[in-house]
């Protein structure tokens, strides 16, 4: 900012004031655009930031970008922070505990504005409360706001629909994670529903997709069973807890023979878009995307300005039933 105002021969206030959007004189103001050109000067935000104690950076930090879901989701979490003027920082964590907290430490060293984060690990306890922080999926401390889908609500759907297309059994599928509180509501959801309703049912898990041979390996074997349970029930309902699961089973089920939706009606969780004029091909329980996105971004701004009057707020955001491929078409869908 010195050399600015040398080469312009105004003083570095004169600099501050245009820089800051201040009234100058038209003369000086084209001076001082012509040394900045001319210097091929760029301002440093950050320090700007520090000084004035302020920032316009929000960090977002999630598990990974590959899934419909969570791309959806940034696209959305990016364009309402602009409509804001703040600017993202995207952290992937990929639900490494350790890599989540140098995030945060590295939010609260460079003084980013807030947080928005999507973490299934206890994160939120070690995160102080007085950074503006809002949580979407889990948050267990109840010491920030939380943003979520109806997930509870999500699985008695699921299950809902598939005794609509007249299944004399369910199944669940779910994590063998129990510390995934959003999919456990899942499963609840559904289980209850199985039981208002009369329905037998059976629970099965499976390891994280990340551990392929694991993960495929669990899906074959459950799978096995559900063709019995088919030979023996009839008509089959199975509810997996995500969209990448189901397609795993749906490709086993027609290896050994099955035929989905004839067969065995098959609904997953999640509902996001491959692309954003493209449908997803299979039934799911849609989440929202766009609405998590937009709640998520006030509420933080909320506490950023200052205007927040319960930093616990719990948000839950309606889900709804996507017909796809893979259940029978009702007459009246």
């Amino acid at each position: 900012m010195k050399d600015v105002a040398k080469d312009a021969n105004v003083s570095v206030a004169t600099v501050s004031n245009y820089l800051n959007g201040k009234k100058v004189r038209p003369d000086i103001e084209e001076k001082v655009k012509k040394s900045i050109a001319k210097l091929h000067f760029v301002r440093n935000d950050a320090a700007r930031a520090l000084k004035m104690n302020e920032s316009k950076c929000v960090a977002f930090v999630l598990p990974t970008v590959w899934s419909p879901f969570f791309s959806e989701l940034t696209y959305w979490i990016q364009r309402y922070l602009n409509e804001k003027d703040y600017k993202m920082i995207l952290g992937i964590s990929e639900n490494n505990y350790e890599r989540e907290k140098s995030y945060v430490k590295m939010s609260i060293e460079q003084r980013v504005a807030g947080i928005i984060s999507i973490s299934y690990s206890d994160l939120n306890s070690h995160v102080p409360v007085n950074i503006p922080l809002v949580s979407i999926e889990k948050e267990d401390t109840g010491l920030f706001p939380l943003v979520s889908s109806d997930n509870y609500g999500g699985g008695k759907l699921a299950a809902q629909e598939l005794l609509k297309r007249s299944c004399k059994h369910l199944v669940y599928v779910g994590t063998e994670n129990n510390r995934y509180s959003p999919m456990l509501a899942r499963q609840a959801g559904f289980v209850d529903q199985c039981n208002d309703s009369g329905v037998e049912y059976d629970i099965y898990t499976v390891p994280s997709s990340r551990k392929r041979a694991l993960f495929e390996s669990e899906v074959t074997k459950i799978t096995k069973d559900i063709v019995e349970i088919h030979q023996r029930a009839g008509h089959l309902g199975v509810f997996t807890y995500s969209d990448e699961t189901a397609i795993h089973f749906k490709r086993e089920l027609h290896a050994n023979g099955i035929r989905v939706p004839q067969d065995v009606e098959l609904i997953g969780f999640d509902g996001g878009k491959p692309y954003i004029n493209t449908e997803f091909e299979n039934s799911s329980i849609r989440q929202d995307v766009q609405t998590i996105a937009m709640n998520a971004v006030e509420i933080l701004d909320e506490q950023i300005v200052g205007t927040m009057q319960n930093n616990s707020i719990r948000r839950m955001i309606p889900v709804t039933f996507f017909q796809g491929a893979t259940t029978t078409k009702l007459n009246q869908e």
